[in-house]
């Protein structure tokens, strides 16, 4: 069906009263249509099982609203989104303060229209620590309703800046404060789970990874074997991914295999292009898309001969997901929870930092790239990560915990 807007609640034909209250603390709006996107497509998903009503509240760091605005729509049947977002105050002391209290008020406001309109919700199902799981919490004392939290946050793993032990005292209490009282956590990964359980102690867990929309990514023929060797990155280009380091490995590569290239999909910042090109990478050895829809990025990743990052930290990238889906074998760092989803029959895994190692992983993908079964990558990718896999397993923590 066509996803279907309504300006309030009650115009709303939505019958389900054994539905889950999505509460996520990253979620694309009309404003920023990226961020939280894995969490839509998880929810999506759940919702092939069991209707979800997403309540979605957040501030709008572009500065473009100067009131609070209200998008309700429908997805689909099974699904009902309802994002609120509020104005961000100059005075960024100000703007705590009042970002928290805005939050709060916006949250029971907005749980009491959806509790009359619909019914007190089976289940609360957070994203994301902060707000997402902070809200389940305030609403699960509120009704006494059991809440889960999926978790995809890189803030459990030291490498990360924002390191959960280096945050201030109420931003750590707080978290602490819902793995306590979370009825199940979700990580992403294992290797996630066990950051978690051992910064916060036994907390039941089951493992749910992210989703693909394999109606997008998905296995095609490879191109012709006289085109150029396509490698490709796709991520927002930040410190997290090192893409310095990427240019750094590829330009010796290059010299020594002119038939390749590398494209660099996604927002770059402008250093790093800048940075490409004091290598001597110009656009025909390097090419820099900037930001690009979803669904170019399914085409150009069919395109391409194999996916390369080279993060310092993560927990488990959607694009890699993807690029197995399609079939294209992967070169990533072992970080966070990759290596639980790359072998040696889909891909290589290098150290972090370690840019002979990467410049070695790209001359063997090139050298040994026939010994990759693409077909067979996207056999097993797309039956773990579809959306009927991932929802089942969503849906059967909810008929558990339900029950």
């Amino acid at each position: 069906m066509a996803e279907e807007f309504y300006t309030t609640l009650e115009e709303v034909h939505f019958p389900y009263k054994n539905y889950v209250l999505v509460l996520p603390g990253w979620y694309p709006t009309n404003a920023d249509p990226y961020p939280g996107d894995f969490n839509q497509r998880h929810v999506m998903a759940a919702g092939l099982y069991t209707p979800q009503v997403v309540l979605y509240i957040a501030k709008n760091q572009t500065e473009t609203i100067h009131v609070v605005t209200q998008t309700i729509s429908k997805p689909t049947d099974t699904v009902l989104e309802i994002k609120i977002l509020y104005p961000k105050k100059k005075n960024r002391y100000w703007d705590v303060i009042y970002s928290n209290f805005f939050f709060l008020t916006l949250l029971l406001k907005h749980a009491q229209i959806i509790k009359q309109k619909l019914g007190i919700p089976r289940l609360l199902h957070a994203y994301i620590v902060i707000r997402g799981g902070a809200a389940a919490w305030v609403l699960s004392k509120k009704w006494k309703v059991p809440f889960i939290l999926t978790e995809n946050w890189t803030i459990y793993y030291r490498e990360d800046p924002g390191y959960i032990k280096q945050r201030n005292f109420l931003f750590r209490l707080t978290v602490r404060k819902i793995f306590k009282n979370v009825k199940r956590f979700l990580p992403v990964t294992q290797d996630l789970n066990k950051q978690v359980q051992q910064l916060f102690g036994a907390v039941p867990a089951t493992i749910i990874p992210n989703v693909v929309d394999t109606d997008l990514f998905f296995y095609t023929e490879a191109k012709a074997a006289n085109e150029p060797f396509r490698f490709i990155h796709v991520s927002t280009m930040t410190y997290q991914k090192n893409p310095e380091g990427l240019l750094r490995a590829f330009k010796p590569f290059h010299a020594s295999y002119p038939n390749t290239s590398l494209l660099m999909v996604g927002p770059y910042p402008k250093e790093v292009l800048a940075y490409a090109q004091s290598l001597g990478l110009d656009a025909e050895i390097v090419n820099f898309t900037g930001e690009v829809k979803y669904e170019q990025v399914a085409s150009w990743l069919k395109e391409s001969n194999a996916l390369v990052l080279f993060s310092r930290y993560e927990n488990l990238p959607c694009v890699i997901l993807e690029a197995l889906c399609c079939g294209v074998p992967v070169i990533s760092t072992n970080a966070g929870g990759i290596a639980e989803v790359i072998n040696d029959s889909n891909g290589i895994m290098i150290f972090d930092g370690k840019e002979e190692q990467l410049q070695e992983a790209l001359e063997q993908v090139y050298n040994t790239y026939l010994r990759f079964n693409r077909m067979r990558i996207a056999e097993v990718a797309s039956k773990q990560f579809s959306y009927t896999t991932v929802g089942n397993e969503i849906d059967k923590v909810y008929k558990e915990l339900i029950s």
